[in-house]
């Protein structure tokens, strides 16, 4: 895509409350002008935490309401996940992007290893969150009913143990190399499901694939769900290759983002012939610079213009995408027996490529 595959990828392309107290009088600004922080006094825990907060992109000249991202390690995790949707929204449609909150520490000593381990202090944290870290949010900002966790490492345990112990307390679960070396897993399913049939929540499940022995449970759980053939468990895996537990965090929580937040495809099938009569040379109408060509190969449409040909794959009957943009749709139609197609991508106006030959 030498012409125009640039031309197509820049072309679409002082409060207090019953529940806890906040001791600060206002929130600070953290990091840059997107995060700010509360200083938080916990009833529940009988401890101090930083609430973290991050604005999604509109959020103070709408009237909008967002819907939340809780995230544990607050202290790190907020700047990562922060890229990770800088980093996503170039390449995928983001449907409406949350605020974020992430439940730290700020300069006290961390105490992760009480409040995230289940057999610890983890339920007394869960109990923080839901009474009173949510009603704060609730009663702060302009947030919907839709809540997603996320954890990595300890806070991966921390979601499982939520995920079964108190179901649809959250829409979405993120587990991200769950400690323990992800044992709980399949613990946790199997003294839920023994007593329940379903379990309406989407899931992602990722790790690093040098821990070899949390692979090997993830593996094993999917492999467990899958032949429960739940309706409403929405469960999605992800192994980041080459990478072990610290080096694997920033993809496994944008791999999860991607999953909770971005338009995805769906691929289907489509039989040969059936792609054969979307094969030809197409441009734009009086642009002779502007032709792409497709054809078909080993059952499989492809978009060529230049050397490296890019792989389409159908999500419709007419419609298509490929991996490397899926913000970017091309759909064919025909009109008095001529064929057409449209390339489409959020906000921008479709542009049409008549068939010329």
């Amino acid at each position: 895509m030498k012409k125009l595959l640039p031309f197509l990828f820049i072309t679409f392309i002082s409060c207090s409350f019953a529940f806890g107290q906040v001791k600060s009088d206002s929130a600070r600004h953290y990091v840059e002008k997107e995060i700010v922080q509360w200083d938080f006094t916990s009833k529940t825990v009988g401890d101090d935490f930083t609430i973290y907060i991050h604005f999604p992109p509109g959020y103070d000249t709408t009237k909008t309401k967002y819907p939340v991202l809780y995230m544990t390690d607050g202290d790190w995790n907020m700047t990562v996940a922060m890229n990770c949707f800088n980093m996503l929204r170039q390449d995928y449609n983001i449907k409406t992007e949350p605020l974020i909150v992430g439940i730290g520490y700020g300069k006290r000593p961390n105490k992760r290893s009480r409040d995230l381990d289940p057999g610890k202090g983890g339920p007394k944290f869960l109990e923080f969150i839901q009474t009173e870290v949510m009603p704060f949010i609730e009663k702060q900002y302009r947030v919907t009913d839709n809540k997603t966790l996320y954890g990595y490492s300890l806070g991966g345990m921390f979601t499982i143990y939520t995920l079964f112990e108190h179901p649809g307390m959250f829409n979405m679960i993120g587990i991200g190399a769950p400690g323990n070396a992800g044992n709980d897993l399949m613990i946790e399913a199997k003294k839920y499901f023994a007593t329940h049939k379903d379990l309406n929540t989407k899931v992602f499940l990722g790790v690093g694939s040098y821990e070899h022995e949390n692979v090997k449970h993830i593996d094993e759980f999917k492999a467990y769900i899958d032949k429960q053939n739940l309706k409403d468990f929405d469960l999605r895996t992800g192994i980041t290759p080459d990478a072990a537990h610290g080096a694997a965090l920033a993809q496994v929580m944008q791999n999860a983002i991607k999953f909770f937040y971005c338009t995805q495809h769906k691929p289907i099938a489509i039989a040969a012939n059936e792609l054969n009569k979307y094969t030809g040379t197409y441009q734009i109408a009086g642009n002779a610079d502007s032709k792409l060509m497709f054809y078909v190969e080993k059952n499989t449409l492809f978009l060529k213009d230049g050397e490296i040909p890019l792989q389409m794959i159908p999500f419709t009957k007419d419609g298509f995408f490929f991996y490397e943009n899926e913000k970017m749709d091309i759909v064919f139609k025909e009109e008095s027996g001529k064929r057409y197609f449209l390339i489409e991508s959020p906000n921008e106006k479709p542009t049409r490529f008549d068939k010329v030959n």
